[in-house]
């Protein structure tokens, strides 16, 4: 069996390589770790209609939070008032926080108050005005609703329930519900049936 011997020199050399090589790993996984930084909803700061700082960290301490894209002149948002304030005192009790979102700088802070005193609406509403969060998680469209687990992954997104299921067309009555469907799911840490569906309403400008 033949062995290899090295040289002290070519010894050093592999020793250089390897620190190289190491050091090349680390700034890898570095540059990896501020990217997903970067992208994570936690990093995410708003303010309330209120002009109270909000920063999405807080949804850690939540068992899951949904986030739901609204508008206040939107008539599909105005048809979910009553639906949405059910939904949020069903969830409340399970841990699981709503987040009313307003996006981009077409609506007033008192439209915006109007609409939530209009459907008593108890969860916090936060303004993106940048479209920083609507950008984040590609949010297009009126009611949208996100369910986040506590480090902030979607884990379903779209429709709150199928009652309208084409612009201008609805239901007598809802018979799918997916966004409760999902939150129980979750909660029982079961497969979510259904992690997507398309969103009907009115386009984010």
């Amino acid at each position: 069996m033949e062995v290899l011997v090295f040289s002290k020199s070519e010894i050093e050399v592999m020793k250089n390589l390897l620190i190289i090589v190491c050091i090349l790993c680390l700034l890898s996984q570095s540059c990896m770790k501020s990217k997903d930084e970067s992208n994570s909803i936690a990093s995410i700061k708003l303010q309330t209609v209120e002009h109270q700082d909000f920063s999405f960290e807080k949804i850690s301490d939540n068992k899951a939070s949904i986030v739901l894209f609204l508008q206040p002149e939107c008539p599909f948002c105005n048809s979910y008032g009553k639906t949405l304030r059910r939904l949020d005192s069903v969830f409340k009790s399970q841990d699981v926080k709503m987040y009313g979102v307003v996006a981009g700088k077409n609506f007033p802070d008192s439209e915006i108050i109007d609409y939530k005193n209009k459907f008593d609406l108890k969860f916090p509403f936060l303004m993106d005005p940048e479209f920083v969060l609507t950008k984040n998680l590609k949010a297009t469209i009126t009611p949208q609703a996100y369910l986040l687990n506590p480090q902030g992954k979607v884990i379903y997104y779209g429709m709150i329930d199928n009652w309208g299921y084409e612009i201008g067309k609805t239901r007598a009555h809802a018979t799918e519900f997916y966004l409760t469907d999902a939150v129980n799911a979750f909660l029982l840490k079961k497969p979510i049936p259904l992690d997507s569906t398309k969103a009907v309403g009115c386009y984010i400008q």
